[in-house]
C-alpha cells in the first residue's frame, strides 16, 4: 500500500509539473499568409511579428500558405482553435474571392472574427517595351487603336486583375486578363511582351522600373509614391480615380473571444504604429493605416468592401469559381 500511495503521489506531482510547465510556457502564435514569401503580404507580416511577440509575450511565427487568392489560408485559421494563436492575414483578394470563390469552404464574413486593418498598398500601372504611350491617356488611345490586348495579373481576384478589369469598364477596352501564378512571373510577361500592360504591386514592379525594362506610367494610390516621386496618380493622369485599395488586415476564428481580438487589436496598432516599421513598410510602398480600424471598425469595412467586390464581378462578368 505505501509503494502504490507513493506512485500515486510522484504521479500527481508529475502532472502537477506538467500543468504548471504548461502554463509557464506562452502557446507560440502564428500569423497565416495566403501568398509566398517574399511577397507584399508576407513582408507586412514579417515586419511586424518582432513587435508583436514583445507586446504578447509569445513566440510568434509567419506561415505561408499560398493558394486560391489567400482561400487555402483563410480556411486553415477559420479551422483553428479560437484562443488567438493563429491568426490569419487577409485583403482585398479575400475581399472579391467572396463572390469569385463559391467552391470555398468559409465565409470572410460570417466564419472569420476580424481583429483590424492596418496597411493600404498601392498598384502602380505598368507597360512593356512594345507600347509606345507615355501616358495613361496615351495608353487608352494606343491600345484603342490596336483593338483587342491581353493585360496581365498576379491571379484571379487579386489586386491587378480588379485594378484591370475597373480599368476596362472605365474606358471600355477590348481587353483580356490573362491571370499569373503570383506578381513576379506576371511583371516578366510585361518585360517579354507576353501582355502589354499590368496594374502591379508597386513593390514587385519596382526593380523592373529601375532598371528600365518596363515603365509606370501611373499609381492606384490617392498621393504620390515617395519610391516613385515622378509617377503621377490615376487621377493626375486624367482617369479620375479607379477604387482598387489593397490592405492588410488580420482575422481570428469565429468564437474567438472578443477580449482576445481586443487584445491583439491592440498589440497590432502599436506594432504597425512603430516608427521603423513604418519606415520600412513605405520602404515597401506601403501605408500604415492612421488610425487602424479597430475589430468593430473592420467588420463595417469588410461588409462594404465585399459589396463593392460583388458589383465589380458582376459588371465585369469575371467567371465564378
Amino acid at each position: 500500500m505505501t509503494v502504490h500511495r507513493t506512485l500515486r503521489a510522484a504521479c500527481a506531482a508529475a502532472a502537477l509539473a506538467a500543468s504548471l510547465a504548461a502554463h509557464a510556457q506562452p502557446a507560440t502564435t502564428r500569423i497565416v499568409v495566403g501568398g509566398p514569401g517574399g511577397g507584399n503580404t508576407d513582408i507586412a507580416a514579417r515586419l511586424v511579428a518582432e513587435k508583436l511577440a514583445q507586446s504578447l509575450g509569445t513566440t510568434v511565427i509567419v506561415e505561408n500558405r499560398p493558394g486560391a487568392g489567400g482561400v487555402v489560408a483563410a480556411e486553415i485559421v477559420k479551422n483553428a482553435k479560437p484562443d488567438g494563436t493563429t491568426i490569419g492575414l487577409v485583403t482585398v483578394s479575400n475581399a472579391a474571392n467572396e463572390t469569385i470563390m463559391k467552391s470555398k469552404s468559409y465565409s470572410l464574413v460570417n466564419d472569420l472574427e476580424p481583429v483590424g486593418l492596418y496597411a493600404w498598398l498601392a498598384n502602380v500601372l505598368i507597360v512593356g517595351p512594345a507600347v509606345k504611350a507615355d501616358g495613361v491617356e496615351a495608353l487608352v488611345r494606343e491600345l484603342r487603336e490596336k483593338g483587342p490586348t491581353n493585360y496581365a495579373s498576379g491571379g484571379v481576384g487579386s489586386p491587378g486583375h480588379l485594378s484591370g478589369e475597373t480599368f476596362r469598364l472605365r474606358t471600355g477596352l477590348a481587353l483580356t486578363h490573362v491571370p499569373y501564378k503570383g506578381a513576379p512571373p506576371a511583371v516578366l510577361s510585361v518585360v517579354t511582351g507576353e501582355t502589354a500592360f499590368m496594374f502591379a504591386t508597386a513593390s514587385a514592379a519596382l526593380p523592373q522600373i529601375k532598371g528600365g525594362k518596363v515603365r509606370a506610367l501611373a499609381v492606384t494610390s490617392a498621393a504620390r509614391l515617395s519610391e516613385l516621386p515622378d509617377v503621377p496618380t490615376l487621377a493626375e493622369a486624367g482617369m479620375g480615380t479607379i477604387d482598387v485599395r489593397d490592405w492588410v488586415g488580420f482575422v481570428v476564428p469565429k468564437e474567438t473571444p472578443q477580449a482576445v481580438r481586443e487584445k491583439l487589436h491592440r498589440a497590432f496598432a502599436e506594432a504597425f504604429g512603430d516608427a521603423s516599421v513604418r519606415e520600412r513598410l513605405q520602404r515597401n510602398t506601403m501605408l500604415a493605416a492612421q488610425p487602424p480600424l479597430d475589430p468593430e471598425g473592420f467588420r463595417r469595412f469588410l461588409a462594404d468592401d465585399v459589396a463593392k467586390w460583388a458589383k465589380t464581378v458582376k459588371d465585369a462578368g469575371i467567371p465564378i469559381q
